[in-house]
């Protein structure tokens, strides 16, 4: 939003008639519902909050009785961009909606054109009525029309009509109405209909059949403790198996107001367990007797955190997992110029995992790593470039500094302050961006090297030495051309490589063919977790069948294949726990030291009884029989 002369923020928005959710958010971290909304159209937001409501167009809540052989086109419904989904090569899911008992049948009308724009098939068809919702009837279809094969798309034109007995009414693509005579014809010009171009998508073959498990490389396995941390004060060696919840060695007693787990010295998060890729190539048979396919890892690079979210250095493995660096400097520094991919050696963590791989390949394993590309931490070198140089720094332009300040502290007041994913002047300064690369052009090109360096690590014509993708952390932030770009890098490198993307809502705009080629699919964990684990607020089985065709048909089917299904990651509470506490919003009310402070009942701690062991082993039968590939995270 801009702000105003009258100092008021505003945004117009050109949008299709429906109802939409919306919030505001301010500064990054203050999301607010609208105090002058229509309280009517609220919302639950899955977090614990709700969302504002706005209606654009006709409310269908005013909208009068249906009449018998009458169609009402105010209320007709039907977005190309959303309601036409290319389910799979030459399969279309074509979907309207009417006023509830208004319509009886919907009829579509397509033309397939050729390269020259000329109709190579001609096709009519009506589509059924599937469901009512929100006061619409919906009417869907799925259509077998023509094989893409090998070619990079084709067009389509289509018409579609509305019908109640002798009634009928005819959308045009620039959302008028009219009245054709008796069934709905398609004829030139074709640049007068809808339009649309099919895809030949290109998801790996193997994704369809992957069964997967995520590995946090910090708490998995300790395979070397010669690697260990604890030499830095923000790093506390602790035993692997003491007591979650007791004050560890190193760490301060509750005191006052503070119970110095979470808040206060927050020991928990310095807490390190010393875990590492040995560890995780001595547990390669267990993961295979598992019945395992596919490890998803969270980022292993040089990072001062236990999470490793806060890169320091996208070249190298981070030493602690690896072979530890003896240097008294964070991060280690090894030779070869920052930025130029020439120069870059291996360091001796970087082998430790190129073995690994090796190894984990010739025991049938893909591998595919965390790639962070929308921020760093702040010990990243080039950062510390721009702290220690300021606008003379060389990468002065790669990340977005909001007051270059007058010599003060870094992020304190007459310091230097940057834009940053987890606040004002954070821990994790943001790459900057441009409107037509997505990133810019120094960040780009990093993250591009970065990228090629980990697919083909020896960059020989095949890419056997290296890792089988990516799974791309808060991507949604980094603006879409910068993807489709990255994407063709990725494929042309290793065309057999995965890109998953974490998406939490529906993420039809990532899924075109075009950028990645699944998301880890939590829009499968909610209807899930509300059907097997809820109790007071459970799903009925009829209503988990309607949350699961969504999830079965939002997407083209190679992509539906790919999905990595998961219940549980490294951003939510365990699957066990959500068993112990029933009834509240997917990875809300879920962390005592925060979100959960005032919801009844209290977060509880224990572990799960008898009953729900059985009904988790239920949910996991149902995960790893249903469309997608599933993925376990800590089982």
């Amino acid at each position: 939003l801009d702000l105003n002369s009258d100092n008021i923020w505003e945004l117009t928005l050109p949008m299709s008639p429906g109802r939409y959710g919306y919030k505001f958010v301010v500064d990054g971290d203050r999301w607010l519902t609208d105090p002058t909304d229509d309280s009517e159209l609220r919302i639950d937001d899955g977090y614990g909050g709700q969302n504002s409501g706005v209606v654009v167009g006709p409310d269908i809540r005013k909208a009068p009785p249906p009449e018998p052989n009458n169609v009402n086109a105010e209320y007709v419904r039907h977005e190309p961009a959303a309601d036409v989904v290319q389910v799979d090569d030459g399969v279309l899911q074509v979907t309207a909606r009417a006023l509830a008992g208004d319509v009886e049948k919907v009829q579509v009308v397509m033309a397939f054109l050729d390269a020259e724009g000329e109709p190579t098939t001609i096709a009519s068809s009506f589509i059924d009525k599937v469901s009512s919702a929100g006061g619409f009837d919906v009417f869907e279809k799925t259509l077998s029309v023509l094989d893409v094969d090998d070619e990079e798309s084709l067009s389509v034109a289509y018409r579609i009509s509305f019908h109640d007995s002798e009634a009928v009414v005819g959308l045009n693509p620039d959302g008028s109405f009219d009245v054709p005579s008796g069934r709905l014809e398609l004829s030139p010009p074709w640049s007068d209909d809808f339009n649309l171009r099919l895809r030949d998508f290109d998801v790996p073959e193997w994704t369809h059949h992957a069964v997967w498990y995520q590995i946090f490389p910090e708490r998995f396995r300790n395979g070397n403790p010669d690697n260990d941390p604890g030499r830095f004060d923000y790093e506390n060696l602790v035993g692997w198996n003491t007591n979650w919840w007791d004050v560890l060695s190193g760490e301060t007693p509750p005191s006052g107001n503070s119970d110095n787990f979470y808040t206060g010295t927050g020991d928990v998060w310095d807490r390190r367990y010393g875990g590492d890729i040995q560890g995780v190539q001595e547990k390669l048979g267990y993961l295979k007797d598992l019945g395992i396919t596919a490890i998803y890892f969270n980022p292993v690079f040089e990072g001062e955190s236990m999470h490793k979210y806060d890169t320091a250095d996208f070249r190298h493995v981070d030493d602690n997992f690896g072979v530890r660096f003896e240097g008294d400097e964070y991060p280690p520094v090894f030779s070869g110029n920052k930025v130029d991919p020439e120069s870059w050696e291996w360091s001796p963590s970087d082998k430790v995992f190129l073995e690994f791989l090796k190894e984990a390949k010739a025991q049938g394993f893909k591998v595919v790593i965390d790639g962070v590309f929308n921020h760093v931490g702040r010990a990243h070198p080039l950062f510390q470039d721009v702290l220690e140089n300021g606008q003379d720094s060389a990468y002065a332009d790669w990340f977005v500094i909001t007051d270059w300040g007058n010599g003060g502290e870094p992020g304190q007041p007459g310091g230097i302050q940057w834009k940053a994913w987890d606040g004002p002047s954070g821990h994790l300064p943001t790459f900057a961006q441009d409107p037509e690369l997505g990133l810019a052009p120094g960040p780009r090109e990093h993250i591009f090297a970065i990228t090629k360096r980990w697919l083909d690590p020896d960059g020989d014509p095949t890419t056997d030495d290296g890792i089988d993708g990516w799974r791309l952390d808060v991507p949604g932030d980094i603006p879409h051309p910068f993807w489709v770009d990255w994407r063709k890098l990725v494929k042309e490198t290793n065309p057999d490589a995965y890109i998953v993307g974490e998406i939490w809502s529906w993420a039809d705009a990532w899924l075109k063919g075009d950028q990645f080629d699944a998301v880890m699919n939590y829009q499968f964990a909610m209807p899930t977790q509300d059907f097997f684990i809820d109790r007071q607020t459970a799903l009925s089985p009829s209503e988990f069948m309607g949350r699961l065709e969504a999830v079965i048909n939002r997407y083209p089917r190679p992509i539906t294949y790919a999905q990595q299904n998961l219940m549980g990651s490294h951003d939510t509470d365990r699957l066990a726990s959500m068993f112990v506490n029933p009834d509240r919003p997917y990875d809300g009310a879920n962390r005592p030291q925060d979100n959960a402070k005032n919801f009844d009942p209290p977060y509880s701690e224990r572990k799960p009884n008898r009953e729900e062991w059985e009904r988790m082993r239920q949910l996991v039968y149902f995960q790893h029989a249903f469309v997608g590939a599933p993925m376990t995270y800590y089982g």
